[in-house]
């Protein structure tokens, strides 16, 4: 009996189904749902050379945020609407062991408000995990979600 025979046969044609259907579920499995946690923070000030903004964690996980943002580019590009910034993300969930920090990379629109900054969870609740901010800037403040993608950068 030739290999096309045996796997058109119905037995063994279910088995590979089945086995497939396994290995699908399985690498599903692998790859856990992204956790989004909203944020607003308002301007607290400026520390060691960064902006820093405070505020709320919103959601079933509570907390604080702090998000202290630099510019990549010299002083001499802040005048520009488009930053490429840099931040670390300080999340203080209401459950410590919930808590993380984060640097993340990316850009800041100040004509538009948008912001989009990527990167890594560097200590804490998911290390390793990857996670990216998207949010907007009203009038100096700053809201949005931060989205971790737990199984990504931990690979």
């Amino acid at each position: 009996m030739g290999i096309i025979s045996r796997l058109t046969h119905p037995g063994v044609l279910l088995i590979a189904i089945g086995l497939l259907a396994l290995g699908l579920k399985r690498v599903n499995g692998a790859s856990p749902r992204h956790i989004r946690l909203p944020f607003e923070a308002t301007l607290a000030g400026v520390s060691g050379g960064g902006s820093v903004w405070e505020g709320p964690l919103h959601g079933a996980r509570g907390g604080k945020v702090q998000l202290t943002l630099y510019q990549v580019e010299s002083p001499l590009e802040a005048a520009r609407p488009v930053w490429h910034a840099r931040a670390q993300w300080t999340v203080a969930a209401d459950s410590p062991e919930r808590s993380f920090t984060a640097e993340l990379e990316g850009m800041v629109d100040w004509k538009s408000g948008a912001t989009h900054l990527s990167g890594v969870v560097t200590s804490g609740w998911m290390k390793g995990a990857w996670v990216q901010q998207i949010g907007q800037s009203v009038n100096g403040d700053m809201s949005g979600v931060l989205e971790l993608a737990p199984g990504v950068a931990a690979r």
